[in-house]
């Protein structure tokens, strides 16, 4: 339906600042200027000008929630299985965290994984256990055509499912969806699922981008090709590898 109703003039006009030399209006006695700076308030007095921050928007305009809609499908139940069976593989070997990027394949419209080299830091508890520490990749810069990434899955291990303060910062100029998978030691496992779009967080119930009412279980052994793209060592050996060596990637 297209609303006829005609748009409803600004009682105070708004102005965009497009060039750096371009002067302030100066025939309004009060305007907004929209800067890359962010949005000023102008007024022209008989014995004054000024432009200063604004403190408010105009009281005309109609507030806006953010908003997302995704148009893809969801991750398929065979591929989940193949993943958890992944992550429930190196959890169990080296209780280790580990990820698989998600690619959408524009010819065949489906979900594709993508495994990156990668290496997973461990840390030993005081039994001689090991626990996760962190994970580092690198996001391929070439694809095959068609190929598009659009968010991530990484475990866990046998931690809760969460968007832990590292996920936060790691994913903050990754858009894209990125699902955790956590409680291994269960099948089916926990799951947290966000999208990140321009710096902006949008939690999404696990079920609407997963396909888990069609998921059968882990799928184990694991692939062998996924699993010697890992490479699992110490926290500190990392460190020092790193300080070494400069930035060390996978």
């Amino acid at each position: 339906m297209t609303d006829s109703r005609p748009p409803e003039r600004l009682l105070t006009n708004i102005y965009l600042k497009t060039r750096g030399d371009e002067p302030p209006p100066a025939d309004e006695s009060c305007y907004y200027l929209l800067t890359g700076s962010g949005l000023f308030i102008g007024r022209n007095q008989p014995h004054m000008r000024s432009l200063v921050p604004a403190r408010n928007w105009p009281g005309e305009l109609e507030p806006q929630e953010p908003l997302l809609t995704l148009r893809y499908p969801k991750v398929p139940a065979e591929l989940l299985g193949r993943i958890v069976g992944f992550f429930w593989t190196v959890a169990q070997r080296h209780g280790a965290e580990a990820a698989i990027l998600l690619a959408f394949d524009d010819a065949s419209q489906r979900i594709t994984p993508i495994v990156p080299d990668q290496v997973g830091t461990i840390g030993c508890g005081w039994r001689g256990e090991p626990y996760p520490i962190g994970l580092h990749y690198e996001i391929p810069i070439h694809l095959d055509d068609g190929l598009r990434i659009i968010g991530d899955i990484h475990s866990h291990a046998f931690e809760p499912a969460y968007a832990s303060s590292i996920d936060i910062h790691d994913e903050v100029h990754r858009p894209g969806l990125h699902v955790v998978a956590g409680r291994l030691d269960r099948d089916p496992p926990d799951w947290h699922a966000e999208y990140v779009v321009d710096g902006t967080r949008f939690q999404y119930a696990p079920e609407s981008v997963l396909d888990l009412e069609g998921y059968a279980g882990r799928t184990v052994p694991a692939e062998a090709e996924w699993l010697d793209r890992l490479e699992v060592i110490p926290a500190a050996e990392y460190a020092r590898e790193r300080a070494s060596n400069g930035n060390r990637t996978p």
